[in-house]
């Protein structure tokens, strides 16, 4: 759905849109039912720069709560941004290192997570040391 501006002239669609959360038992405005998805992306020995990991489609709104980062025959260093595709501006949220077999959790996760809509982009940029292979993996449900 599109926003809606909180003003009397959209009254009507704002009784339909509380309609539909009631139906579909989303009164808290909490994630729709059958979105929640991993989100994945796989790094090869060149590494990655600024690879686009995640945008949502126009109107929607996703909430990504958790992460991980795992990596295999070697070490390599994930870099995670969270761009804004409207003022081309970024901030990195996260900055992980993994060595061949481990799965390490992202920080910026240990809290509730984020929401992300359609004007913003994850990020990944991976840095290899020595010949290896490494993944992302990224919770996602959709909010709206």
């Amino acid at each position: 759905t599109e926003p809606i501006h909180l003003e009397r002239a959209n009254l009507q669609a704002l009784e339909t849109t509380i309609l539909v959360n009631r139906a579909t038992m989303r009164q808290d405005g909490g994630a729709i039912p059958g979105t929640q998805k991993i989100v994945t992306a796989a790094f090869t020995d060149s590494g990655a720069s600024n690879q686009v990991i995640f945008t949502p489609t126009k109107g929607e709104v996703w909430s990504i709560s958790a992460g991980s980062y795992s990596s295999s025959g070697g070490t390599s260093r994930l870099f995670l941004f969270l761009k804004d595709n409207v003022n081309s501006v970024a901030m990195e949220i996260a900055d992980e290192s993994a060595s061949s077999g481990q799965h390490n959790p992202l920080d910026p996760f240990a809290s509730p997570g984020f929401l992300i809509d359609e004007n913003m982009s994850i990020l990944a940029t991976v840095a290899v040391t020595d010949s290896t292979s490494s993944n992302l993996f990224l919770s996602a449900s959709r909010i709206r």
